[in-house]
């Protein structure tokens, strides 16, 4: 059983407590230093923008590499077409089976 236990993590100098599983503590880590890396970008590519927008575009970075991974991760029509050919196989294999038990 993942036992929970409460962590701070720190995004762009400010510290957020958190209770989390223990199992997903380096997600955790990685997601705020990912989060810091976007900002720093963001900061250092528009300076002149407020902070406000540099989060909102480290947001809409995020939402669009989800929606990509979501579509990457959509095995259906794998398991569709797998199906398919399975089925073609039999089809295929079935009457030589009926041979072989005929001779």
């Amino acid at each position: 059983m993942d036992d929970k236990f409460k962590i701070r993590l720190k995004i762009d100098n400010k510290e957020y407590p958190l209770t989390i599983l223990r199992s997903e503590e380096e997600f955790y880590r990685n997601a705020a230093r990912r989060i810091d890396k976007a900002l720093n970008y963001y900061r250092s590519t528009y300076p002149k923008f407020e902070a406000e927008i540099h989060w909102a575009m480290t947001a809409l970075d995020f939402a669009y590499e989800n929606e990509q991974l979501k579509v990457r991760n959509d095995t259906e029509p794998f398991y569709e077409r797998i199906e398919q050919m399975m089925r073609s196989m039999d089809r295929v294999l079935k009457p030589e089976e009926k041979k072989e038990d005929d001779v």
